[in-house]
């Protein structure tokens, strides 16, 4: 359930009402100790939550979390439908379980979010360097910050790897009960569309809420990108009146959230209409100088990707009350992001960098920034995961093939797909000749570094800061910048 997950008990009746929980037919009011989806962590006292998965149905589950000690249930099914479950259990009946979470899980932690000001980022790209960017410019002005996003949960010496860029909502309320007994002033959490579409969250508990861009991603999920922009949007068109919605003008997505978002509207890019203006002096392999609305920056984050990242988080902090001077000294201080654009092996007489990007329009962000400070080649080590939008495949080998002198294909996460099937889906995009397959990952970025030649630019394009590929139904070892580095030494021998 998340850190500190405990709580005193509280009846039933009255945890649904302070939920204004949609579910009723309760004949009895036990009290509560435990909410939980999972039948395997129910305890004595717990309220189980049915879910009607999109794999499976939580239903199934009633009876053996009845067995194990539940005193009651949520379903969409009725009583009659749910097996043997003893009269003192418990049974309400809902439409909508899955909203049956998030609503119970706030209301039995005490809606913690209120005691915070809670800050929601959301985009295809861009979301994890905005967390780590707000958190470093609110620790500069003395603050508490915690952060819910894709590399990890963490506030005050807490720190939990994520699972999940948005993980369910018993997890992030759980979490926000830990930062309110630990002091947080802030909380950042990185929502994604899966979030939104599934009612992780309730965009309404948000304070300030932040767009980066909106590119192709996810359609295995959507279908289609109206759906996932509609998916998105949610986050804005959710806020309320006292809300504020910063979003990047730059993009067509932000500008047509200019119009749909409740609450204040703040822009920022680099156009003219930008309430926060970057203008861009100097980009270089050792960071970038930029100014915003005049004043002059400097930062060790490379790319103009990153321009953007920075004028978003600049943009939060005016709104949160941090001053300018603040915001400069926490950008000129801030050093990187786990797997975004990091360098590994700076003493190296080529350049390799780890990224993320595993999106056509992340990797196109990735080459742009690379091919602006190039003075050799550029080197792309890249593949695609499997069970995840295949459509995007091709896109991503054509982005890279035009975008590379060479382009390595290679496996990502395949999970339950044959590596060799997606690696085909990717070539139905390449067109030229400056293509190469290297079916194991290991092999293919010892394949880009060994070919690399001084000056030379390696990409490492995929998994970022994730230290496992998963194969299958299993999870590997497996870290882009440790076999990246072990690469390095040999290649200095």
């Amino acid at each position: 359930m998340g850190e500190n997950g405990k709580r005193p008990a509280v009846r039933l009746k009255e945890l649904l009402g302070l939920s204004k929980s949609g579910a009723g037919g309760a004949d009895c009011d036990p009290l509560i100790r435990r909410i939980t989806t999972d039948s395997r962590d129910v305890e004595k006292g717990a309220l189980f939550i049915a879910v009607e998965g999109y794999k499976e149905s939580g239903s199934r589950y009633i009876e053996d979390a009845v067995r194990k000690g539940a005193v009651a249930v949520v379903t969409e099914k009725t009583r009659d439908r749910i097996g043997a479950v003893p009269p003192g259990v418990a049974v309400c009946r809902t439409d909508n379980a899955r909203r049956e979470v998030l609503l119970i899980s706030r209301a039995f932690f005490g809606f913690p979010s209120n005691d915070m000001t809670l800050i929601g980022v959301t985009g295809t790209n861009g979301k994890t360097t905005f967390t780590y960017l707000l958190e470093k410019i609110l620790q500069e002005a003395g603050l508490a910050p915690g952060v819910i996003g894709t590399v990890s949960y963490r506030y005050a010496g807490v720190e939990r790897k994520a699972d999940n860029t948005t993980p369910d909502p018993l997890v992030i309320q759980s979490f926000l009960h830990g930062m309110r007994e630990g002091k947080t002033s802030h909380c950042i959490i990185e929502v994604s569309s899966h979030a939104l579409a599934m009612e992780r969250v309730l965009p309404s508990d948000f304070d300030l809420a932040v767009f980066t861009n909106l590119s192709q991603d996810h359609l295995d999920f959507h279908r289609t990108m109206e759906e996932y922009f509609e998916a998105k949007s949610r986050l804005f068109t959710g806020l309320s009146p006292e809300s504020v919605a910063v979003l990047n003008t730059d993009d067509e997505y932000g500008r047509r959230l200019v119009r749909m978002a409740k609450g204040t509207v703040v822009t920022y890019g680099t156009g003219p209409s930008a309430a926060v203006r970057g203008g861009v002096q100097n980009l270089s392999l050792s960071g970038s100088e930029f100014s915003i609305n005049g004043v002059g920056f400097r930062t060790r984050l490379i790319g103009m990707h990153n321009i953007f990242n920075i004028l978003a988080a600049a943009a939060a902090a005016e709104r949160l009350g941090v001053d300018a001077d603040t915001v400069r000294r926490a950008v000129e201080r801030f050093e990187n992001v786990p797997g975004r654009f990091e360098r590994v092996g700076e003493e190296s007489d080529i350049h390799v960098f780890v990224d993320y990007a595993h999106t056509p329009d992340a990797l196109q962000k990735l080459l742009d920034a690379a091919g602006a400070l190039k003075t050799g080649r550029i080197i792309t080590v890249f593949g695609c995961g499997g069970d995840r939008d295949r459509t995007k495949r091709p896109l991503m080998g054509g982005v890279v093939e035009k975008g590379s002198d060479v382009a390595i294909v290679t496996s990502d996460n395949p999970r339950t797909e044959n590596p060799l099937a997606i690696i085909e889906d990717i070539k139905k995009g390449l067109l030229r000749t400056n293509h190469i397959v290297v079916p194991d990952r290991k092999s293919a970025i010892y394949r880009a570094i060994e070919m690399a030649m001084p000056d030379d630019i390696v990409l490492i394009a995929g998994k970022g800061h994730e230290d496992y590929q998963i194969l299958g139904q299993k999870k590997i070892h497996f870290d882009d910048r440790e076999v990246a580095l072990e690469a390095l030494r040999k290649r200095g021998r």
